[in-house]
Formats: structure tokens, C-alpha cells, sequence
């Protein structure tokens, strides 16, 4: 996998010798990723690129505005057709 998309923060999929494992990235390191690894068990802190399994970016809370959220029209949009039947 590449780590150009990874950043501080994002939690990673480590496959390691054959021991799967998720890790919260805490920077770049030489020739891989500084990780520190939810799981207390595992003692890896790197990881090289080809060990990356899996990556979810960490996005933070949508913005809160004043505005009172509508519904849009296709939530509206209702159909009262019966299933089978083709609308003609």
C-alpha cells in the first residue's frame, strides 16, 4: 500500500509475520510508519508499507450550522407502486 494518503491520527490494518493487528499512526518513520497499536499484546511501534492492510482516514465531526436541517426531495418522494408491477 502506499503511505502518501496516511497521516497522524488515521488507524491502519498491520499484517506482520502473519499477525493481523490495527495500530493509530503516530508519524512517519524511516522506511515505514511510527504506530502505536491498540491492542496492549502487540509490542511492533514501525511498520513498512507492504504491512499496511488496511487504512481509515481520520475525518473530523461535520460542522454545526444554525440552520435547521430539511429534508431533501428524494427523501419526500414516495413510491406507492406495488413490487412486480411496472410503471407504464
Amino acid at each position: 500500500m502506499r503511505l502518501e494518503g496516511i497521516e497522524r491520527g488515521d488507524i491502519v490494518e498491520v499484517d506482520r509475520l502473519g499477525r493481523r493487528f490495527h495500530a493509530l499512526v503516530c508519524g512517519s518513520a524511516p522506511g515505514g510508519l511510527s504506530i502505536q497499536p491498540l491492542d496492549r499484546r502487540v509490542s511492533y511501534r514501525s511498520c513498512r508499507a507492504r504491512e499496511v492492510a488496511g487504512h481509515w482516514a481520520r475525518r473530523g465531526r461535520p460542522r454545526a450550522t444554525e440552520e435547521p436541517l430539511g429534508p431533501t426531495v428524494l427523501q419526500l418522494e414516495l413510491d406507492l407502486t406495488p413490487r412486480g408491477e411496472s410503471a407504464l
